[in-house]
């Protein structure tokens, strides 16, 4: 989820691009990854070397991702069953685009994905119980288009949209509550550049899709109107009236829209992700509060401050966010709550980053199998030492289900083309 990332004006293009949003400067020095070829299918082993693949121009976007999603699979102890479910959903929904070879470097002139750091177009995430352990693992992605417009790529995401309903069939994925709201998100002459993401995570009893909306599809001034219309039409009314609430008196916006695709209706589950431009983790948590009065407020921002380094904000660069969960069983009140916060953009490398998780580990008490998870994780996914760049660590979130269950959710770049930049760094 890089779109936040975009806060400086961008340098000219190389190009000729009717891309409506140029490219990070964060970029500009990017440095470029090689690649050797992999043949093996999805069911043999690999290697979870953290070491650079070899030069090739046959490795392509689907056999790279089937082989990081494998090697995080097997690092955070999935049955193979699981694992086979990943790896289908993920060839599947990489679809044609996904056999093209991935290029040493950057295409600029092509569409640029907002999905990960490096714009790579597609990302991990490993969620971790805080008092079992137990993980989920996922991935999202962003269907690319044939042309470098917005109408091409809503034509590529929204075909993949109608295949997954087609593929997995009624029993475990329904389009109605998607149809009663894709016109607001998906209008002609749409700004911005996302049109809808797809994330896919299994267990041995369920397949769970859901699909991903820009509520700044008709500009930034229209996403509180749009969130709000498309809640009014699910049935969230309630839901709404509580997150204005939330939003209230701050600089804070809605900046993605959740629709899970579960064919029960009770169930399937609407999230609202809202930035919080320039607030601090004190404020953040009144927000929280305000939402679900059994808010912990101190445990918020012990989670703030611990990822921060310290630091309690305000966080002036790339916003944090929050995740409100809502279900139509009890549309009153979220089902659960998230605070993400942006590690990218306020740790100067990886290392820093994973050192602040340990911390927080250590605070918390994780159990042994959450800790051995996360580290796995990350040696799993990562080409480089972990001090030599940052943008592994995407974001890490701390999620409050209504139940009482807690849990972190870290999201992690493929980082098919290298590093973020020091150079986008954010002060504390």
């Amino acid at each position: 989820m890089a779109l936040l990332s975009q806060t400086t004006t961008p340098t000219a293009w190389s190009c000729a691009s009717n891309r409506q949003f140029p490219t990070h400067p964060e970029y500009q020095d990017i440095k470029p990854i090689a690649w050797v070829t992999r043949t093996q299918t999805p069911t043999k082993p690999i290697q979870t070397s953290s070491k650079e693949v070899s030069s090739s121009s046959t490795t392509t976007y689907t056999s790279e991702a089937t082989r990081q999603l494998t090697a995080l699979s097997k690092a955070v102890g999935q049955d193979e069953s699981i694992r086979q479910k990943l790896l289908e959903a993920l060839e599947f929904s990489f679809g044609d685009w996904g056999q093209a070879p991935v290029p040493q470097q950057l295409n600029r002139c092509g569409w640029l994905s907002d999905v990960s750091n490096d714009h790579a177009p597609f990302e991990y995430s490993v969620a971790l119980s805080q008092r079992t352990g137990a993980c989920e693992l996922r991935f999202l992605v962003e269907s690319q288009p044939e042309e470098n417009t917005m109408s091409a790529l809503q034509a590529s995401t929204s075909q993949l949209t109608a295949d997954i309903a087609t593929k997995y069939g009624p029993s475990k994925v329904s389009l109605d509550r998607f149809h009663l709201i894709s016109d607001l998100f998906l209008p002609p002459n749409a700004q911005g550049t996302l049109a809808s993401w797809h994330s896919f995570a299994t267990s041995k009893t369920l397949e769970k899709w859901k699909i991903y909306l820009d509520p700044q599809a008709n500009g930034k001034q229209n996403a509180f109107k749009i969130t709000q219309t498309a809640m009014e039409r699910l049935g969230l009314a309630a839901s709404w009236n509580l997150l204005e609430q939330v939003m209230h008196g701050g600089e804070d916006y809605p900046v993605y829209f959740s629709l899970g695709l579960s064919p029960n209706p009770e169930e399937a589950e609407v999230k609202v992700y809202v930035a919080h431009p320039g607030a601090s983790a004190t404020a953040i948590a009144q927000r929280h509060a305000r939402a679900d009065p059994s808010t912990n407020i101190h445990d918020i921002e012990q989670f703030y401050s611990t990822m921060a380094g310290g630091s309690l904000g305000p966080y002036r660069g790339k916003p944090g966010l929050s995740c409100f969960h809502f279900k139509n069983k009890d549309p009153s009140r979220p089902v659960a709550r998230t605070v993400l916060y942006p590690m990218d953009n306020y740790a100067s490398n990886d290392a820093e980053a994973q050192a602040r998780i340990e911390q927080y580990m250590e605070i918390i008490s994780a159990p042994q199998v959450y800790r051995d998870r996360y580290r796995s994780a990350i040696n799993a996914v990562r080409r480089r030492p972990l001090k030599d760049g940052r943008g592994i660590h995407s974001w890490v979130g701390m999620k409050d289900k209504a139940n009482g269950d807690r849990s972190n959710t870290y999201y992690l770049s493929a980082e098919l083309f290298g590093s973020l930049a020091d150079s986008g760094i954010a002060m504390k």
